[in-house]
């Protein structure tokens, strides 16, 4: 991953769109996630939950902490998160 410019995050790879077309929503009927950046790792990741499942779960890539998401009425909206180890 490039370094940061301006302290300004470049946008991960995997966020990107290769096979949208130009003027087109990317769609939004795939799989449920959460986008988690592990400050102590500097690593991005995607973390995945089947439509049954109650919760996600965030693994640290480093160290292997487990973080916990719940899902259910009374939550957030939010979709991205920052965690650390340390």
């Amino acid at each position: 991953m490039a370094a940061a410019f301006w302290g300004i995050m470049p946008i991960p790879e995997d966020m990107a769109q290769p096979n949208q077309q130009p003027g087109t929503q990317p769609s939004t009927t795939g799989r449920p996630y959460l986008r988690i950046y592990f400050k102590c790792a500097n690593q991005y990741i995607r973390v995945y939950r089947k439509p049954e499942d109650t919760e996600y779960v965030a693994r640290c890539p480093s160290c292997g902490m487990a973080k916990r998401f719940r899902v259910g009425s009374g939550g957030t909206g939010q979709r991205f998160f920052e965690l650390s180890c340390k």
